[in-house]
């Protein structure tokens, strides 16, 4: 991997959102709007790559200007409004992974692009992981954080099986123990895990067989005829790794774990700190 390119060759940009684009208290720095969209009068095209479903998606950050995004770690991608790929669970799969959950009582939501659903005690069970989570990424105010902060417009039911799901994310009371076990009852499915302040992750999530953020980049790279050597990813948590090493470069955030930092070709500052304008900078894509 490289970071450099001529000025005037046009690249790619995917950027992670939590912790890159936006703050853990879901703060839209001013200088990461104006830099985007310097990119993108500079010709080069920006896109969201986050875990985030389409619901998740704020008129706050659409009205940046991106290119599309790429939804559900991979699931999703969306180009100039087009949808070139939706890998979601059947229902049947969706069933299964509920009625798992619900057998070995982890509470649980549905990540949608329709929204996010999830039964009415999810309010009260997710909310020390939701605020061990704001807390280890320093969010302001996260010893008051309720669910609803973290997700407004969470859609609470008791209707939570459904044929539109990316993927469910689910409480761990036992990372170990409940992540082995997932690999073990969900065969066929990606299994992974985030929300840790440190190691130890807070969340597990199950999506489709082959869904990946680098998967995702191919699909929307070869529809566009664009070279990875060009494209450039952003990034802070360890789901972000294989699109860091994937891209032509790779650039992780100050606030990054330290294995996102010792995958990337480039380190700049925290979110909180300009780091992603810094970076555009840097690399001459804005400034």
């Amino acid at each position: 991997m490289s970071t450099a390119a001529p000025a005037s060759v046009p690249r790619t940009v995917f950027l992670d959102v939590d912790g890159t684009l936006v703050t853990y208290s879901n703060v839209l720095p001013d200088s990461a709007v104006r830099a985007i969209r310097e990119a993108r009068d500079s010709g080069h095209r920006v896109y969201v790559c986050t875990g985030r479903s389409r619901a998740e998606m704020p008129e706050t950050i659409w009205r940046i200007g991106l290119d599309g995004m790429i939804g559900g770690n991979g699931a999703y991608v969306e180009d100039d409004g087009e949808v070139l790929l939706h890998q979601h669970l059947s229902r049947a799969q969706c069933e299964k992974i509920v009625s798992w959950l619900r057998r070995r009582g982890l509470d649980f939501y549905l990540e949608a692009n329709s929204g996010l659903y999830a039964p009415g005690t999810f309010r009260e069970t997710a909310r020390p992981a939701i605020r061990a989570y704001a807390a280890g990424k320093g969010a302001a105010g996260a010893s008051s954080m309720e669910v609803d902060d973290v997700f407004p417009g969470m859609v609470f039911t008791d209707e939570l099986v459904r044929d539109d799901v990316n993927k469910i994310s689910f409480l761990l009371a036992s990372p170990d123990v409940d992540l082995a076990a997932a690999h073990r009852e969900l065969p066929g499915l990606v299994i992974g895990s985030w929300g840790g302040s440190s190691h130890e992750p807070l969340f597990g999530d199950a999506s489709c067989a082959g869904v990946s953020k680098r998967h995702a980049i191919d699909v929307l790279l070869a529809h566009r005829d664009a070279d990875r050597r060009q494209a450039v990813a952003f990034g802070d948590a360890t789901v972000d790794i294989e699109m860091l090493e994937y891209c032509g470069t790779g650039v992780a955030m100050g606030n990054g774990s330290p294995a996102v930092k010792e995958a990337a070709d480039l380190v700049t500052d925290d979110v909180e700190a300009d780091g992603l304008a810094r970076a555009f900078e840097r690399l001459g894509l804005a400034g």
